[in-house]
């Protein structure tokens, strides 16, 4: 695992790091250029150190220069959203964990253990975490050792993943695991033309195809031991079927995938294992 900076340590207060990397993007490409562009004087070197660990930006011979967004939706703040979930994705590789998989790795084990509500100093949780860690072999390091969570770092975990869209706070220091359901929308519109197939005229994407996407491209996003999309997901794809924007049906022969903690509805098979886009 590299020597590089730890994302927990260098990121925590995720506000500047998309307004730096417009600036960056403009051609403000020194420390002192882009201060006076936005303003950011406290925090900037932590925010710079922020976008490389998300491989957003890189610097040579001195300047700063941006990596394009991976894809165009048509907003910016998104795209910087899914540049920056992407890039963590491609951390979140099984027996070769990049050091910054622990964004990507944190949110799965609240999915697969449904966890839907959370404190961000919840020592109880976060030390579970580390100990599924050790089983993982995800097993960070600093020069002083192994890194593991402690207050601080998990309290910075979270401030980056609300701001990234995937949890909710709800009060003080008290969140819900509820990605933002334009996020899960997107993302099945992306991994639906790269991967879709024709559902009865439509377009469309098997289940287990769509989570396998998610994690190569996004989230680190498994079925649970039961065969169901964890709930945390599943409550969004039940949002977005009433909202009328999709349908989760039986189609072809793959296995039946379940929405976990949804109940029956129209717009929803019993042995659903297809996803359309309405």
């Amino acid at each position: 695992m590299s020597s590089e900076g730890y994302i927990l340590n260098t990121v925590q207060t995720p506000g500047p790091l998309l307004p730096i990397y417009r600036s960056v993007d403009d051609g403000n490409c020194t420390k002192d250029a882009i201060k006076t562009d936005t303003g950011i004087d406290s925090g900037l070197d932590a925010a710079l150190g922020g976008l490389r660990l998300l491989r957003m930006i890189g610097k040579e011979e001195g300047e700063y220069y941006t990596k394009p967004f991976q894809w165009d939706v048509g907003n910016d703040e998104l795209n910087f959203k899914l540049t920056a979930l992407h890039g963590l994705a491609q951390e979140c590789q099984p027996g070769s964990w990049g050091k910054q998989a622990v964004v990507l790795l944190n949110y799965s084990y609240l999915l697969r253990n449904d966890i839907q509500f959370f404190e961000n100093n919840e020592e109880r949780l976060y030390t579970d975490i580390d100990e599924w860690f050790n089983e993982l072999g995800y097993l960070p390091q600093s020069q002083q050792g192994r890194i593991e969570h402690n207050d601080n770092k998990f309290a910075n975990w979270t401030r980056l993943v609300h701001f990234l869209g995937l949890v909710h706070k709800v009060r003080g220091r008290e969140h819900t695991v509820y990605p933002d359901p334009e996020l899960v929308r997107t993302s099945l519109e992306l991994a639906t033309h790269d991967r879709g197939i024709d559902v009865d005229g439509g377009p469309g994407i098997e289940v287990e195809e769509y989570l396998r996407w998610l994690r190569e491209h996004l989230l680190y996003v498994e079925s649970t031991s039961d065969g169901n999309i964890p709930e945390g997901l599943a409550r969004i794809l039940f949002e977005l079927v009433r909202d009328g924007e999709i349908e989760v049906v039986e189609y072809g022969d793959a296995g039946a995938v379940g929405l976990g903690g949804v109940p029956p509805y129209d717009g929803i098979d019993s042995q659903a294992n297809t996803i359309t886009l309405i």
